[in-house]
Formats: C-alpha cells, sequence, structure tokens
C-alpha cells in the first residue's frame, strides 16, 4: 500500500511539542498517534 504525502505535514511541524525531529512520523499526526497507540504509548502531543 502507498501512502499519500501528508498535506499538512510542514504546518503540523510548527506546532508539534515531539523532540524527536529525525522521526519519519514526526508532522505526521495520524502516524504518528498511531504508532504509539499501537506500542502502548502516548506521544508527547497528547500529555
Amino acid at each position: 500500500m502507498t501512502r499519500k504525502p501528508c498535506q499538512n505535514k510542514e504546518e503540523n511541524e510548527k506546532d508539534c511539542p515531539c523532540a524527536e525531529t529525525w522521526c519519519e512520523r514526526h508532522g505526521i499526526c495520524c502516524e504518528c498517534i498511531s504508532y504509539h497507540k499501537k506500542h502502548g504509548d502516548f506521544p508527547t502531543c497528547l500529555r
């Protein structure tokens, strides 16, 4: 399955509180939240 680029990535990154700027999910909120939920953790933005 091919993912479409996130249209809001640049805007999301401006306000993202996550310090892991190297992360491939940084600024792609739906993927970040899904990833953390799958691993039983909360992303920084939901803390």
